[in-house]
């Protein structure tokens, strides 16, 4: 494994990040933060972006650039970016602590996941912020953005934006037992928000 990027591999890197972020920011403007998700010993370099909401009304998104560069441990590039829209308010929540679970969350994709193939239902778990009652993700087709998101070309690589969902363990389980149309049916009959991560 990698410890660090090599002149050309930054190069690269580099150039990535100038399309998929300049992608990001034709869609939402200016981000107000970046994190770094930086393993070397793991040859993990992934960043994490937020765009905050314009106001109450509107949606905030975190969105990753350099997830689709990394290996699985099957050496399986992933060859997707993921998107987390969220209420104005991140559900009472600071952007710190989302960037922490996103960050977990990452690390567990690239180093178990086998593939990048969706609809992918991530179970509940104690790492999701405290206030929120959606504890599982779901990973799915890019939804409610603009067609221009969808992919992404970088040189020959095309890059899929995958929509990363907070769901309530019921949510997963209706999915898991009934499939991605059964919780759209759902959602839509629902007085929540599907962006409304403390949703009941």
């Amino acid at each position: 494994m990698m410890t660090a990027f090599n002149p050309e591999q930054q190069l690269a890197f580099d150039i990535r990040r100038s399309i998929i972020l300049g992608a990001y920011i034709r869609e939402w403007s200016m981000p107000a933060y970046r994190v770094l998700l930086n393993h070397p010993d793991r040859a993990i370099h992934v960043e994490i972006y937020y765009f905050p909401a314009a106001d109450e009304d509107d949606i905030a998104r975190f969105a990753t650039v350099g997830l689709s560069n990394m290996l699985r441990s099957n050496g399986q590039s992933i060859g997707t970016e993921w998107m987390l829209a969220l209420t104005a308010d991140l559900g009472d929540e600071s952007a710190e602590r989302i960037f922490t679970y996103m960050c977990d969350l990452l690390v567990h994709h690239i180093e178990v996941a086998p593939d990048s193939r969706i609809p992918r239902v991530m179970g509940e778990s104690d790492l999701a912020p405290n206030n929120w009652s959606t504890r599982a993700l779901l990973l799915d087709e890019l939804r409610g953005e603009s067609e221009e998101l969808e992919t992404i070309q970088v040189g020959d690589e095309v890059i899929q934006m995958i929509w990363a969902v907070p769901l309530t363990t019921q949510e997963a389980s209706l999915i898991l037992q009934e499939g991605v149309e059964a919780f759209d049916s759902y959602i839509e009959e629902s007085e929540y928000s599907i962006i409304d991560p403390c949703r009941d």
